[in-house]
């Protein structure tokens, strides 16, 4: 009887493994690296030479429901192509990045604080490599806005005053972390940005 137990737990746990490697497998598959074709949306993606910012964006012009995809985060430092998916539940960083919804956010572009969260594991594995300078840029409703990176910091997990009302338009990308960490993390990795360019006619 205890062999028997001892096998099906064995099973079980082999069996949870294989799941949940195809749910990491599924969602790192969300995310396209193709350094050409992120290198492509701009001829000076690479110029870290601060420019100045936007005091304005665009206004409202949709309003999405939660688990729409909504746009693309192109990141050409990394080669980095990800769906930007409406929400942060789940079901919706299993799709791509998250667009946060609530506690004055807005939508990217808009005037306003937009925030953006991805896995550490999947769309966002790579974001460590960011440094202040880079561009980040967001296809979305028949616009491409440019976000140049301002700053990177950490914050613990229950920091709420990372996700606040913005005056001016403004990007935050979060992540877990330590990057490497096995588990559950205790810290949040930051990347703040601000609006530089907006272009009407980008599909």
């Amino acid at each position: 009887m205890i062999r028997g137990i001892a096998v099906s737990l064995i099973i079980l746990g082999l069996s949870l493994a294989v799941y949940s490697g195809y749910q990491w497998w599924d969602q790192v598959n969300v995310a396209v690296y193709d350094p050409k074709k992120s290198e492509s949306i701009s001829k000076d993606w690479d110029d870290r030479k601060k420019k100045p910012s936007l005091e304005k964006g665009t206004d409202k012009t949709f309003q999405p429901k939660k688990g729409d995809k909504i746009g693309e985060l192109v990141i050409p430092r990394i080669g980095a192509i990800l769906p930007i998916i409406y929400g942060t539940g789940d079901k919706e960083l299993a799709k791509g990045v998250g667009h946060y919804i609530g506690h004055g956010t807005v939508l990217p572009g808009e005037t306003g604080h937009s925030v953006l969260a991805g896995h550490r594991e999947t769309t966002f594995r790579q974001a460590g490599e960011l440094k202040k300078g880079d561009k980040l840029y967001i296809k979305i409703n028949g616009y491409t806005y440019t976000y140049q990176i301002r700053k990177t910091f950490i914050v613990d997990k229950d920091d709420r005053s990372v996700i606040v009302p913005h005056e001016k338009p403004n990007l935050s990308l979060i992540t877990c972390y330590p990057f490497n960490l096995v588990g559950s993390a205790p810290q949040r990795y930051i990347i703040r940005g601000e609006l530089i360019e907006s272009k009407q006619g980008e599909k």
